[in-house]
């Protein structure tokens, strides 16, 4: 016992990982915490889904017998299904781009008879007189440049949803696959950007819907930021506009008097928003006096003011560096675990040093008793 309790205060003591080591550094293991008096409730969540915390599960609609296990909100990555949906949300013009944005960019370029072309192929076969009109109106202008600009950029945000889906945010081939779409839809970079940054919003709020709150989601948010290749500025605006519009939809199911409850699903899942704003904007090397710009923004959106947010953030963190310090003790005499990998959990969580000395003198007690 006491050879044991040296060796955890000697690693404790040298810390700050592969964080694997402690079951909390991939997305797909069960590094995940949930309120311990979540079990009391179950409540419609923002855009139409029912969460059951007493068993961990999620019900698809408010009304449905059809539920997930508790290892399925784990397994399941929300992000890319939003991704998924985004891909299949096109009209009809929209659709002829994605399948011919060949034509749709010689028909942007105001050649008349590539855009009499496109008046063909986007016109239903029949009479020979729809054939006339299609072309015609192409070169009346009823199909004039600006909206084949606007179909083909209509139709590569929907195109680059599926490549990221496709592809997954953690490939090494995923800015290639970015590159392609902005190249095949001939987009300007000031387009494309404002279509990356959509994206990522998507993506980001798929994340927080499902209010279960997991370390490898930090990791995949910096993977498809680089992928997509977002800078600080585009990050922060994302974050912000992501965060308005989750508000706005998680209020129209659940009162504002209701998201007070830390255990409710919808505060959870705004809470996790909040760490993994706090965590995108520190891990990308911001400013304090940036940093605090950016996060109070999103703080904002959820009508809290930027201390609150800030120990919101440190409630979701703490759990995951307590579940490494818990292994630690576990894994203590099989040479698993070491005082580095406590700094790299710690780095990676945003845990800072008071708060980090705090828990290891806990840590240290709960041994010795």
């Amino acid at each position: 016992m006491y050879i044991k309790s040296a060796a955890l205060a000697a690693v404790i003591a040298l810390s700050g990982s592969t964080t694997d080591a402690f079951g909390v550094g991939r997305t797909q293991l069960s590094s995940t915490f949930v309120h311990q008096s979540a079990s009391r409730h179950i409540s419609t969540s923002s855009f139409g889904v029912a969460h059951t915390r007493s068993a961990g599960d999620i019900a698809i609609r408010p009304n449905s017998r059809r539920t997930a296990s508790f290892n399925m909100l784990l397994d399941s990555n929300s992000g890319i299904e939003e991704l998924e949906q985004m891909a299949k949300e096109t009209d009809k013009m929209t659709a002829t781009a994605q399948k011919s944005p060949g034509l749709f960019k010689a028909g942007g370029m105001a050649s008349v008879p590539a855009a009499a072309a496109l008046g063909f192929a986007i016109t239903p076969a029949g009479p020979a007189v729809s054939a006339v009109v299609a072309a015609a109106g192409a070169v009346g202008g009823f199909i004039g440049k600006s909206k084949l600009d606007s179909a083909t950029e209509a139709a590569a945000r929907p195109a680059l949803a599926q490549a990221v889906a496709e592809c997954g945010v953690d490939s090494p081939d995923l800015p290639s696959r970015v590159a392609a779409v902005k190249s095949e839809f001939n987009v300007d970079d000031e387009d494309f950007a404002d279509m990356c940054a959509a994206v990522y919003k998507r993506y980001l709020i798929g994340v927080v819907k499902n209010p279960i709150a997991k370390t490898g989601e930090v990791k995949e948010l910096k993977q498809l930021r680089a992928g997509l290749s977002m800078d600080n500025l585009g990050t922060g605006i994302a974050h912000a506009e992501a965060a308005r519009e989750f508000y706005r939809q998680t209020c129209l199911f659940t009162p504002e008097e209701e998201l007070e409850d830390p255990d409710h699903p919808d505060r959870m899942s705004i809470d996790k928003f909040l760490f993994l704003s706090e965590r995108a904007f520190r891990q990308a090397g911001e400013t304090e006096e940036a940093f605090k710009y950016e996060m109070s923004r999103v703080a904002k959106a959820f009508k809290v003011d930027m201390e609150d947010a800030l120990e919101r953030v440190t409630e979701v963190a703490e759990p995951f560096y307590r579940r490494a310090l818990a292994s630690t003790r576990a894994k203590l005499e099989t040479g698993a675990v070491s005082s580095e990998m406590l700094v790299r959990a710690r780095t990676s969580l945003g845990i800072d040093e008071q708060t980090a000395y705090d828990m290891h003198v806990t840590t240290f007690n709960d041994e010795i008793k």
